[in-house]
Parts: structure tokens; sequence; C-alpha cells
């Protein structure tokens, strides 16, 4: 049987798009996704961004009554943006994968690392490396600023054999870069079973492997250290989850956190501190990523 889901959708200025998203998330079993306005060029011609225009947050909610209770309490939770409208509609569960389709192209980082849907056909440039991706229902096509960030910081990182942990892995967009700029064990975990699921099914379209899991973040779940430590999520999550990052980063590691705004970074610095030494800042439109290394225990 097909299950019915609502689409929720809220319109959200750029600068309140974290938060906005933080408060979806926090109700939505069926995750959330952030799209910027953009052109699709034609196939194989990559997308222009529209400055200026909001960017749209979607959540999926069950058609029952636990999803009216859900409806209800992300009602209220958006009381606090009077100004953002939320708007739904029917959507089947077998349907989600393919209207990602309506907007997803090629996407060119700005390093070696170009993401390409399976669905497209492209010829790697000399010296390019392709993910060829699917997200389904989970976050990480590579089109938002912080995805990007993130896949050119591990291209400045990644050694032959590297060990690195991905933490709210989504898609796996940044576990398979990884793998094909040439890391050793990948390890990637989300809190969401689907988004595991489809990263899983993502890492075997591009032959490389990962270990996937699905399940809580913290430090007790740590059982290794690693050179590298990357999370792409929101600014309230890398810091709750600083305790975990300095377990799971080796003395000299380095860590690369992005999901956040640009005014989130002294926030999120004063919390990895008592650990970690900031090293390196990056923004791009309002979205910053930051990349630091671990202290000597």
């Amino acid at each position: 049987m097909t299950n019915l889901w609502y689409e929720i959708t809220a319109s959200v200025p750029s600068a309140e798009t974290e938060a906005v998203a933080d408060a979806m998330r926090a109700i939505a079993p069926g995750g959330v996704t952030v799209e910027e306005p953009i052109d699709i060029l034609g196939p194989e011609m990559g997308y222009r961004v529209r400055k200026g225009e909001p960017n749209l947050v979607r959540a999926w909610l069950p058609a029952s009554e636990l999803g009216a209770i859900l409806v209800s309490n992300l009602r209220e939770a958006m009381e606090r943006w009077p100004q953002v409208e939320l708007t739904a509609r029917p959507i089947y569960e077998q349907d989600w994968a393919v209207n990602w389709r309506e907007f997803f192209g090629v996407v060119e980082t700005g390093g070696r690392i170009v993401v390409v849907p399976t669905w497209i056909e492209h010829e790697p440039a000399p010296g390019q490396l392709i993910i060829r991706l699917d997200p389904g229902r989970a976050f990480g096509t590579g089109h938002h600023e912080t995805t990007r960030l993130c896949l050119v910081a591990l291209e400045r990182h990644v050694r032959p054999g590297a060990s690195v942990f991905d933490v709210g892995t989504g898609s796996g967009i940044l576990s398979i870069g990884a793998k094909l700029l040439g890391a050793g064990d990948v390890d990637a975990v989300d809190i969401d079973p689907t988004a595991a699921e489809v990263a899983r099914e993502n890492a075997a379209v591009n032959g490389v492997s990962v270990n996937i899991t699905a399940g809580a973040i913290d430090p007790a779940s740590v059982t290794r250290t690693y050179d590298i430590v990357v999370a792409n999520i929101s600014a309230a999550a890398n810091i709750s989850l600083a305790p975990t990052f300095a377990e799971a980063a080796r003395d000299g590691g380095v860590l690369v956190l992005s999901g956040l705004l640009d005014e989130n970074v002294e926030e999120v610095s004063a919390a990895m501190a008592p650990w970690f030494e900031q090293r390196h800042l990056e923004v791009d439109r309002d979205w910053a990523l930051v990349e630091f290394v671990r202290n000597a225990r």
C-alpha cells in the first residue's frame, strides 16, 4: 500500500532559513530539505541561483492522526515567524525521488568534484571526480553552499588512506566525495534511518565502500578516532555535538563544520574551544564553513 504524506513548504528569507529548518526538523519525521531558488540551464549545463529570493524549507508529515498532531505542533512552532507562510500538498512516497528531478542538475563545486544526477549523462573533464547522486528523501544534493564548501574542504584535507567520520551524512554525498578523493576508512552516521538507507544506495551507485549507520550520535557511540571529522548540519546541532567531535577527532585531526550562517560562527567556535583551535573560515552567501584542529589530549 502506498503511504500518503503531506509536503509542508515554508518560503523563508535566507537569514531565517537555518532557524526555521531546525524548528521543522524537530517535528517532522519525514525529514527536512532546504532548496535555493535556482534556474536549471539545461542538461549538463548546471544551474543559476536567483539571488534575493527566499529559500524553500520543506518537511513531510504523515496523513494520519499523528500527522494532524504534528501539523498543529508545527503551526505553533512557526508562530515565531509570522512572515513565513506554510503551504501543503499531498504526496505519495513512491513519487518523492521523481520530484527531485524537477530541479536537480549538474553541480560544479569549484573543485575537482562534480555532482551529477544518476539520470543525466555527463562526460567528466580530465581530473574531475564524479559523484552520481539520487538524493531521494535525504538532504545533500550539492546545490547548497554548505555542501559545496564541505566538498572543497575535503579536497584540501583528504590524503590517501585518511580516515573520515561524516556526522549527519544525509544523502552520503560527503562520504562518497571523501572516498573518491582517496580516503581509507569512512564511517557515516545519521539519526534518520531513511537518510542512512539513501546514503547506502548512493554509495553503492558510486562503487565506494562506506560504513553507514543510523542511530543516536553521542560520545559513547564513538569507538575510534579519525583524521577528519565533517558535519554539515545546523549551528545548534554542531554546538550540541562538540563533545562527540572531541571524542572522534584524533590529536591534530581536522574538524570541518558547516550548515551554519556567518552570524553563528562565533558561537560555534566558542563551543569547540575546549578541545579545538580554529584555523580556517570561509563564507559563501551568508553561509559559513569553519575548520578546526584537535588539541592534544
